[in-house]
């Protein structure tokens, strides 16, 4: 029981270092090799406490040499898959010349040129709103009306024709469809940014992300919009607003930066593939309806696909949340939230990171 109890923890991180040994094809000894298998241990076991604690087992207290074998044999197949794919993205990394000191390089760069073009940007999304209404009949007027008739459309095809049973149906189909459409903006528009705007990639220097920044703070600008319209809704209906209504930031944060790490990625691959821009539209067409802007997915699809879908899902999850905080007062899943924020910031920097690397020939290609 007490070597079964040790090898839990160090089983995963020495398949970790071994794969790592062998992919990297060096054999790692001494001070060197220590610090990697430590890097590994600590890192694998934080992992799978995390994921432990949100499967339910109280980890306060927890003694490992008197829990049950199953659990052991569940964190060390947990750890170790955890492991192996750790070991392979990082030497992945490794391999591709990637360095720790070009990563904060890279880091250090992002963080003064958002200071620096922030204000460009700004100047831009203000520039692009007033051209989309600078020769309309109605004005700003079309950025409340296009998601309420569509917010009334899918009302009564899924309301009526469909007999959806959610609670305040009307808000709960406006806030999904104004949460996927600031999503799906974000991702068809990134796909052909850089060519879009040739003519200021090849007269100035600008990060190229910056671009895709400032044309998610338009949707950004139109998204808070309708959530004005759904302010008043929530007085028309009588929905009883609580506390959690709060939580509207957070998950409103975490939209915008998976949006714009997806995003960062796909306008880089937008440069070099063509055909990028059909295939996203397919993919969107797809998630669509795995998402739930209509309907509530863990509901609506049998257990327990319906419930690990909405958590899989980011844009599915995100939505969710913001329904329950608004429209039913209940808690939100800071766990899951929290996972998926750190998972959007590594998405950004994997974008901001690739197009850094490859901006200089962005302007051979287009």
């Amino acid at each position: 029981m007490f070597f079964t109890s040790i090898a839990m923890f160090f089983i995963a991180p020495f398949v970790a270092w071994k794969i790592h040994s062998r992919t990297r094809r060096t054999d790692i000894e001494g001070k060197k090799g220590i610090k990697v298998l430590a890097a590994y241990f600590f890192i694998l076991n934080a992992a799978t406490f995390a994921v432990s604690s949100y499967r339910g087992v109280d980890m306060r207290g927890w003694n490992p040499f008197t829990t049950t074998v199953s659990f052991r044999i569940k964190y060390m197949v947990c750890s170790t898959v955890i492991g192996v794919c750790l070991a392979r993205a990082v030497c992945g990394f490794l391999n591709r010349g990637i360095t720790v000191a070009e990563i904060r390089k890279y880091a250090a760069r992002f963080f003064g040129d958002m200071k620096k073009y922030f204000p460009y940007a700004v100047r831009a999304a203000k520039a692009d709103l007033k051209a989309e209404v600078t020769n309309s009949f109605l004005d700003w007027m079309w950025w409340l009306i296009e998601p309420f008739c569509m917010m009334l459309i899918y009302t009564v095809m899924f309301g009526v024709v469909f007999d959806a049973a959610e609670e305040y149906f009307p808000i709960f189909i406006f806030i999904g469809i104004t949460m996927w459409s600031f999503f799906t903006r974000g991702i068809t528009g990134s796909v052909e940014m850089v060519r879009a705007n040739r003519g200021i990639v090849t007269r100035i220097y600008l990060p190229k992300y910056i671009l895709l920044f400032s044309k998610l703070m338009v949707n950004g600008f139109k998204m808070l919009v309708s959530f004005a319209v759904i302010a008043v809704m929530l007085v028309v209906f009588r929905v009883r607003v609580t506390g959690s209504v709060l939580a509207m930031a957070p998950i409103l944060a975490v939209l915008f930066l998976i949006t714009f790490g997806i995003g960062s990625i796909l306008m880089h691959y937008g440069v070099y593939v063509n055909d990028l821009s059909y295939i996203t539209g397919i993919l969107l067409t797809m998630m669509m309806y795995l998402t739930g802007t209509f309907y509530a997915v863990a509901k609506r699809i049998p257990e327990p696909f319906g419930a690990v879908l909405e958590k899989c899902n980011p844009i599915a999850f995100l939505i969710a949340e913001m329904r329950n905080v608004v429209l039913y007062g209940q808690s939100l899943d800071w766990k899951l939230l929290f996972v998926w924020c750190v998972l959007s910031v590594l998405l950004v920097g994997i974008g901001v990171f690739m197009i850094y690397r490859n901006e200089n020939s962005y302007v051979k290609v287009i």
